[in-house]
């Protein structure tokens, strides 16, 4: 753990399930390399590979991450366990 940061080391991301997306996050995301398969209530994200996730401490009830593609885009994840999907936060 890199403690002066609160941070985990990273590891490598693959999918998300995430709820509907609006259109401008997807195209973001698309334009970034990632690929959108939408399921009615919710939708797969697949990122590119060399894609890292790193556990941002403390942990609270829920986890919550930091997603760096390979072209260096960054985003942020919170994973409800309740809900068994990501909310992510894209950051431009």
């Amino acid at each position: 753990m890199d403690s002066s940061e609160g941070l985990m080391p990273p590891v490598p991301a693959r999918q998300r399930k995430t709820p509907p997306m609006i259109e401008e996050a997807k195209k973001v995301l698309r334009e970034h390399g990632c690929v959108i398969v939408e399921d009615g209530e919710h939708c797969a994200v697949t990122f590119p590979e060399g894609t890292m996730r790193r556990e941002v401490l403390p942990r609270l009830y829920n986890e919550r991450y930091i997603i760096t593609l390979p072209d260096g885009f960054q985003m942020r994840e919170m994973y409800d366990r309740c809900q068994e999907y990501s909310l992510l936060f894209l950051l431009g």
